[in-house]
């Protein structure tokens, strides 16, 4: 496994890492066995994996509940470099932007609860809340690196424009943006700007929701029947068909390699 550090922090975390949104178990991703969870968690840290990312959202605090009972129980916290993000909450079945400052401290606590830590690794704040000022965000979140809650710190989902404002008022370390083969986007602004300010990308949906595994094209595996999926512009007509002939190019691309689809794909993007 290869190893990189995470910005200007002092992280060094694998390449790949293991991201827990379906470990929440809610209608964005379908039902999840918890079984299946842990033995994701364990095959993971097997093969090398030290990165783990969380969000209270996740199922509503489910998925950091369950890493958190797993890295107790396996005595792995300190081997394990824990990624989890704040700013979304819910209320009777609703879930909106706070990130007030207030809020933002009951979150870092009821984080650290959930997963059985007294500090979080990398924090980052999950998408921009429009009413609230980035200024009030970025210092609270200085607040918690200072007192040495956090060691790093992140954004996700952010424009150059809303990275420029944070840094004004905290260090940032690294962004987490969506991008895979067919979001590009970032590469026009976005990619530049971190590499010049030694901001670390974490890309989330890197096989683009299962689509760049190529299992709902040649595998005939079902399209599951959640948010995520169900209604993604991809798996519908006529994007299905143009979509599958260029997974079959793609897939030849990688055989040249002795690579699968999704290592091909992988590799393309790390």
């Amino acid at each position: 496994m290869e190893y990189r550090k995470l910005g200007s922090s002092e992280l060094k975390v694998s390449a790949l890492g293991l991201g827990t949104w379906a470990f929440g178990g809610d209608r964005w991703w379908g039902p999840q066995n918890d079984k299946d969870s842990i033995s994701t968690l364990s095959k993971a840290i097997e093969e090398g994996i030290n990165f783990i990312d969380t969000a209270p959202v996740y199922g509503k605090g489910h998925s950091e509940e369950l890493i958190g009972r797993f890295l107790k129980k396996r005595g792995l916290r300190e081997k394990i470099i824990l990624a989890t993000k704040l700013g979304l909450s819910w209320e009777k079945g609703k879930i909106y932007h706070n990130l007030k400052r207030e809020r933002m401290w009951e979150e870092i606590d009821e984080s650290r609860r959930r997963l059985q830590t007294d500090y979080i690794d990398l924090y980052q704040v999950h998408w921009p809340d429009p009413e609230t000022s980035i200024k009030e965000t970025a210092e609270t979140m200085y607040e918690f690196y200072e007192k040495k809650l956090i060691k790093a710190v992140g954004v996700s989902n952010y424009s150059v424009e809303q990275m420029q404002e944070f840094m004004k008022y905290c260090p940032l370390h690294t962004l987490q943006p969506p991008y895979n083969m067919f979001r590009r986007e970032i590469e026009r602004e976005i990619v530049p700007f971190c590499i010049e300010n030694n901001i670390s990308i974490i890309s989330y949906i890197p096989l683009h929701s299962g689509i760049l595994t190529g299992k709902f094209f040649f595998k005939e595996v079902e399209i599951p029947d959640d948010l995520c999926r169900k209604n993604h512009r991809d798996l519908k007509e006529p994007y299905y068909s143009l979509n599958k002939e260029v997974l079959k190019k793609i897939r030849e691309i990688a055989s040249l390699y002795s690579k699968t689809l999704t290592q091909f794909v992988l590799n393309w993007t790390y």
